[in-house]
């Protein structure tokens, strides 16, 4: 596994109109290898698809379906960002021009 999905990259694979052949190319490549994720990835999908519901982009089952189809890639929780959020983390974005 090589690749840190972003949650924004995950949820395009579930709105036609936000699909690029830059983000199937990811999707196939998380389905081949896995991805990390940091530990905030879940809540973030999972709202950004009940918030879709609620604006009627899409109905509950179509949420439920999407959940269901991410549950089953190789997805790791990354175990060791939120340890070094408010230390390491920050000083690297202090450090960067």
């Amino acid at each position: 596994m090589s690749l840190v999905l972003d949650s924004s990259m995950a949820l395009s694979w579930h709105f036609e109109d936000e699909q690029t052949d830059a983000s199937r190319s990811v999707l196939q490549e998380v389905v081949a290898s896995g991805a990390l994720v940091p530990s905030l990835w879940r809540y973030e999908v999972a709202n950004a698809l009940q918030v879709a519901v609620r604006r009627q982009r899409i109905d509950a089952r179509r949420r439920d379906v999407a959940l269901a189809r991410l549950a089953t890639l190789e997805i790791t929780i990354d175990p060791d960002g939120d340890a070094y959020l408010w230390s390491v983390s920050v000083q690297l974005a202090n450090d960067t021009p």
